[in-house]
């Protein structure tokens, strides 16, 4: 299904990742860290296979476990074997081609992870009063954008984040940081506003896949606006390689040195001890 200005409803996972008419917080990011990556992904539709697809389809049984599981039975298969390989793996793969196969160890630790989920006082009743999976395409900064929310409802944008790293807010930050998840808060609460009128917060819900611990963070205002910038300096610079047809400089480039990597001399400090 192709997708259009406004709110597209019933728009399958695929379809929406498929769409190359409108650029998405991925796209954004993407392009902002590796520009010559981009043009290969997006401009010559270049392939490659997926190197976390089985961590990706895990995030995926997670979000349709708790946003859509009236889905999940549809869209996912468990297969019982103990390894992906042999002639079990082959026929159990070739008969089901149209569902996502996930392991037995991954539906056990889905399980314990919704659990402790569902057990959480910070997300008792988030999920509810709201539309999972909200597909909107708009146009920012002169680009067309869309984006695709966990959930939303009343001013608010949920986002489900399974992880591996430690889910308090200081560390919390790090990740977020880390995966530019601030580019895309910033990007759907513009986009959600573009649309509305209203303002929205929005909300990260990480559930660590490593100990169950549930971690429910509000982004501050300024981590919006960092991201803020963050996506304003994607679409600035992707319009002027439209523009150009330049998308990444060829030849020798020269590296820098990091700021948070410079080494400051202290041997002069009066304080240092002989």
């Amino acid at each position: 299904m192709k997708l259009k200005l406004g709110i597209n409803k019933d728009i399958a996972n695929e379809d929406y990742h498929q769409d190359r008419n409108f650029e998405s917080s991925s796209s954004l990011k993407l392009f902002l860290k590796d520009s010559r990556e981009y043009y290969r992904k997006y401009i010559l539709k270049e392939t490659k296979e997926e190197i976390y697809k089985s961590a990706y389809d895990f995030g995926s049984y997670i979000h349709s476990l708790i946003l859509e599981p009236e889905k999940t039975e549809d869209e996912f298969i468990i297969f019982e074997g103990l390894t992906r390989r042999g002639k079990a793996w082959t026929e159990f793969k070739e008969n089901n081609t149209d569902k996502i196969i996930l392991t037995k160890s991954q539906e056990l630790t889905a399980i314990s992870l919704i659990n402790a989920y569902n057990d959480n006082k910070e997300t008792k009743g988030l999920i509810q009063d709201g539309c999972p999976e909200h597909t909107l395409c708009t146009v920012l900064e002169g680009l067309p954008i869309k984006v695709r929310a966990d959930y939303i409802k009343e001013g608010l944008v949920i986002d489900l984040k399974t992880t591996s790293d430690q889910v308090d807010k200081f560390s919390a930050a790090k990740t977020i940081m880390r995966f530019d998840y601030d580019l895309s808060a910033a990007l759907y609460v513009d986009a959600f506003k573009e649309y509305t009128g209203k303002d929205h917060d929005f909300l990260f819900v990480f559930l660590n896949k490593q100990n169950n611990d549930i971690g429910v963070l509000k982004a501050s205002a300024n981590l919006l606006k960092n991201g803020r910038r963050k996506y304003k300096s994607a679409i600035k610079k992707l319009l002027k390689s439209r523009k150009t047809g330049i998308y990444y400089k060829e030849g020798i480039q020269e590296v820098d040195l990091p700021s948070w990597a410079e080494f400051k001399d202290d041997s002069s400090d009066d304080s240092i001890m002989e």
